[in-house]
């Protein structure tokens, strides 16, 4: 099984980060074919190095709510949808073995990791959660709670709709003054582009961002992707957790 970190470029050692691919099952418990879900979280996070039943989800809102996880947190939607976290797409943490986890099938999943604390962060951010900044929120998060500095922190790009697909409605551009794309009077929106604006705008280095530039949606036989597939479509899961 292929693991793939976002994070590895910086040779980190306490931090634990990985996003599935198709190949690795549906993750969902909700959402798409669940019946195999369960032994696909518990196949994956093993490898990993992650109890699937520590594992903290949420209930994605497409919002812009951040929540602290600690230990007390562990469990909740790790085996079924019902017990994730209520309205919640991000979740920040100090606390060791305490993985903190997005699904996605489109939706740019960011990994931040504070080497100085250490401290976590992973979030959510379809362009919804993206319009309303969650990136900033999630950095400004880490910031409140943990003293953390942006420009020690690291972030990781999972897999997402990319700019080639992303196709969007015209309006979009009174929503999003960068980040869109004009071809042919076709309008394509970049949300990794508007995400990195986001970070660096909050003080974080540009060379502490890493991008794998994965689609979802033209690498649909390696990922899901909800554009594609529609109500049938499976989820990612993304994790890290301090260790």
């Amino acid at each position: 099984m292929q693991i793939y970190n976002p994070l590895g470029e910086f040779g980190l050692k306490n931090v634990l980060a990985a996003f599935s691919s198709r190949q690795d099952g549906n993750m969902s418990l909700c959402f798409g074919g669940t019946l195999n879900s369960l032994e696909n979280r518990k196949k994956f996070l093993s490898a990993a190095g992650i109890d699937y039943r520590d594992l903290i989800c949420a209930k994605q809102a497409h919002g812009k709510n951040i929540e602290y996880a600690t230990e007390t947190n562990k469990g909740s939607g790790a085996l079924e949808y019902d017990s994730s976290v209520a309205d919640t797409d991000g979740f920040i943490s100090d606390k060791k073995n305490t993985p903190i986890a997005v699904l996605t099938a489109d939706c740019l999943p960011v990994f931040v990791y504070d080497p100085e604390r250490p401290a976590i962060a992973i979030l959510h951010a379809g362009w919804r959660s993206t319009e309303k900044n969650i990136s900033g929120e999630g950095i400004r998060a880490m910031q409140e709670r943990f003293g953390s500095a942006p420009k020690d922190l690291l972030v990781g790009f999972g897999p997402a709709i990319r700019s080639c697909c992303f196709e969007v409605e015209n309006d979009f551009k009174s929503n999003f003054p960068f980040g869109l794309i004009n071809r042919d009077g076709r309008i394509f929106m970049d949300i990794a582009l508007i995400n990195r604006k986001q970070l660096l705008g909050c003080g974080v280095k540009e060379g502490n961002i890493s991008d794998p530039g994965l689609c979802t949606f033209s690498e649909n036989k390696d990922f899901f992707s909800f554009r594609k597939e529609g109500q049938a479509a499976g989820r990612l899961i993304s994790v890290i957790m301090l260790r």
